[in-house]
């Protein structure tokens, strides 16, 4: 998709051509990030436009093109480095606190006003497979990197059941949050947050190094 599609459709909204072989300026990079991070917490993402980034940034719009193809691509990458260096990976040397730890700190986040930028990121990516993509790669592809590290502690410690991998247990214990956040049918506060992850670690953690494997229901029907 197009910047015009992204930034209202004007003409003058249109990114210029790209210089092959230009290298980024990371200062110029980190500018344009922390300005949008700015508008996204004080007006959401409706307001993240690139003549507004440039306005208050004071970077040139042909610049900031160079760097993001679209407004939302931009909105993105400012969500995905906040979130980054305000919730890092827990690591207390404790498989099951790290794992609450994580799994608190992220809801906590999620109800902040950080949370209502997020649900507006996913609507707007909702119809736009270009941006819906990116979201995937650059923000919940990120963060799931940043929690495999955290599982793969876990299982270095021999306190994961064996045949649990890393993306089946951050979908049991995020997914949550997030079908929370988006439908509204349940609480993300300490609590509730605090029954769902005990609920999956009981299946996620060995109470014992003698467990026996966790089997999934395709393969107890077939055993009969």
């Amino acid at each position: 998709m197009s910047p015009q599609a992204h930034d209202g459709g004007a003409a003058a909204h249109s990114a210029p051509p790209r210089r092959p072989g230009r290298p980024r300026d990371p200062r110029i990079q980190a500018t344009v990030l922390a300005t949008t991070a700015d508008i996204l917490r004080d007006k959401g993402v409706p307001a993240v436009t690139i003549e507004a980034v440039s306005a208050a940034s004071g970077v040139s719009k042909p610049t900031i093109y160079r760097y993001w193809p679209h407004r939302l691509a931009l909105a993105i990458d400012a969500f995905a480095d906040t979130m980054s260096h305000d919730v890092p990976v827990a690591d207390t040397g404790d498989s099951r606190r790290d794992l609450l730890e994580q799994v608190g700190h992220v809801a906590a986040y999620y109800r902040s006003p950080a949370g209502v930028v997020l649900r507006q990121l996913i609507g707007a990516c909702a119809s736009d497979p270009q941006a819906a993509e990116q979201l995937r790669d650059r923000f919940f592809e990120h963060r799931r990197a940043q929690t495999r590290v955290l599982w793969e502690r876990v299982q270095a410690r021999g306190e994961a059941h064996p045949d649990i991998d890393a993306d089946t247990a951050i979908d049991l214990l995020f997914s949550p949050l997030i079908f929370r956040l988006l439908v509204g049918h349940g609480k993300i506060d300490a609590e509730a947050v605090g029954r769902l992850v005990e609920a999956a670690l009981d299946g996620l953690l060995r109470t014992d190094r003698g467990s026996t494997p966790v089997r999934s229901p395709s393969s107890t029907q077939d055993a009969g």
